[in-house]
């Protein structure tokens, strides 16, 4: 495996993974308002849109195919997700410390993740504490999520 930043070229990839993500994986968790209202709108270049305003992205490439992302801005984690098809094999654990030496380097620590729901246990096995519940509105859609605290020393 290899993690390395996002490219240009890898957007419709992570676009993909995004997608799939929130159909197959998050279905359990969410209703299907829910998800159509999380998805619309969404389209590659939304990716890069946000690598130019700041947000660091990183890829997990797996024998030479993307198979996850996550990106970080401003001491919040903004996402992290892995193709259903490679859950369990630490991928998701290697994105997120390439994000946490990515903050060291830059002087800065990711200390906020809103996550999703169901992801609560892989979060807090990396050092982020259920702050409170909260929720996103998409297209005046509530979105649970639960806010997420990671103390630094």
């Amino acid at each position: 495996m290899n993690i390395r930043p996002m490219m240009p070229f890898d957007v419709d990839t992570i676009h993909a993974i995004h997608c799939l993500c929130l159909e197959r994986t998050l279905m359990a968790r969410y209703t299907s308002e829910q998800i159509d209202a999380w998805m619309a709108g969404r389209v590659p270049q939304g990716y890069l849109r946000a690598a130019e305003r700041g947000e660091r992205f990183f890829v997990a490439e797996h024998n030479g195919t993307v198979v996850g992302f996550a990106s970080w801005q401003d001491e919040e984690l903004l996402s992290l997700f892995v193709h259903p098809d490679f859950h369990g094999r630490r991928i998701g654990s290697a994105l997120l410390c390439a994000c946490f030496e990515d903050a060291v380097r830059r002087s800065a620590s990711i200390s906020v993740v809103k996550s999703v729901l169901g992801a609560e246990e892989f979060y807090s096995r990396h050092g982020f504490l259920t702050a409170s519940p909260g929720s996103a509105s998409k297209r005046g859609v509530l979105i649970p999520l639960t806010k997420m605290q990671r103390v630094t020393c």
